[in-house]
């Protein structure tokens, strides 16, 4: 299908590419940046009856910053009507991770606990959306005083902050020892170690930063026998292992979209002629929600 692409998202993923030090990278090939994007369907290939040209569409494009661009059909969903081009842009690949993550293999529950790291992020606030929707008691971090306060205009009780390894205390305290059901993570080092520690028995630790993984960096095993599961995730690995789960997840979510029960999030816009300032932006991890670059913008 060719896409005349509106509106796309950028993420840290896109700044440590540009960088250099994106984890698991090839150094010697060509760095392309591809990821969520919405657009208008131009032209469809043959074997195509799920769209046609003029369809709204989004979802993941191998080229993001491109005024055209050539993508699957299977990686494309239609856009609700009631959101813009700049709105869609801020859902694919969060939300798809958040749901992937949290409905398909943690099963949070109404009632359990949840632990989100960086919760002001794209994925934390998709989690927090999806955590709220089912009732769970979120315990959230965010790593400066503004995105704290925002967490709690969203109506979090927990917020903590996640530059201070202070959050594992806090979470065990206010739980009485128990620990979380959930923990979300995206952070490195001993983060990540102190965040398995307040997990509680039958806990389950998602976690969807790479450093770590990449860096081979060693666990113990100890805090498994209170029978925790453990789910390194790459929602890109899982859809071509399994296209048919994650395709039946996507559809599901964006049902809830189109029946306005989930929202898209909170974003910034920078034209595409300022693409430069828009990656210095997110390089400084100022934003809440996500950075969307505009095409049909230039100032």
């Amino acid at each position: 299908m060719e896409i005349r692409l509106h509106s796309a998202a950028l993420n840290f993923r896109d700044v440590l590419k540009a960088l250099g030090v994106y984890p698991g990278a090839n150094p010697d090939e060509v760095v392309t940046f591809g990821g969520d994007a919405a657009g208008t369907v131009v032209a469809v290939g043959p074997g195509v009856s799920q769209f046609r040209s003029g369809d709204e569409v989004m979802g993941f494009v191998p080229v993001t910053y491109s005024s055209h661009v050539t993508a699957s059909a299977r990686f494309l969903s239609r856009k609700p009507g009631h959101l813009t081009f700049d709105e869609a842009v801020t859902i694919p690949a969060v939300f798809l991770t958040a749901y992937y993550a949290l409905i398909h293999l943690a099963r949070l529950q109404c009632g359990e606990r949840i632990l989100i790291h960086a919760a002001t992020g794209g994925v934390g606030l998709a989690a927090v959306q999806l955590s709220q929707r089912i009732g769970a008691e979120i315990f959230a971090t965010a790593g400066s005083p503004e995105k704290r306060d925002y967490l709690r205009s969203l109506g979090i009780q927990h917020v903590m902050d996640s530059r201070s390894l202070a959050f594992a205390d806090e979470v065990m305290e206010i739980t009485k020892g128990s620990g979380v059901n959930v923990v979300l993570n995206s952070l490195a080092g001993e983060f990540l170690t102190k965040s398995l520690g307040t997990l509680g028995v039958c806990g389950r630790f998602l976690e969807i930063g790479k450093r770590d993984i990449y860096d081979n960096r060693p666990l113990g095993l100890y805090p498994f026998r209170n029978n925790l599961a453990f789910f390194a995730i790459d929602l890109e690995q899982a859809w071509d292992v399994y296209p048919d789960v994650i395709t039946g997840l996507n559809e599901e979510m964006m049902e809830l979209f189109a029946r306005d029960e989930l929202r898209p999030l909170p974003y910034r816009v920078f034209p595409v002629s300022e693409v430069v300032e828009a990656f210095r932006y997110i390089r400084q991890t100022r934003q809440i929600g996500k950075v969307v670059i505009s095409m049909d913008c230039d100032a």
